[in-house]
């Protein structure tokens, strides 16, 4: 599915009840954050550094 928000603004952005616009964007997004959470970089923390 495309994000498409240009085509998709009513739906989105003037109806203010669930639909199926909504429903599907809101999958896809959670999905791409899931995705991008996978590829976050390990943090260090302050004793990490200090044993280095």
């Amino acid at each position: 599915m495309d994000l498409d928000f240009e085509t998709n603004k009513y739906d989105l952005f003037d109806d203010w009840h669930q639909n199926k616009t909504k429903q599907a964007f809101t999958q896809k997004l959670q999905q791409q954050a899931q995705i991008e959470k996978t590829h976050l970089p390990k943090l260090l923390s302050r004793e990490d550094l200090e044993s280095v």
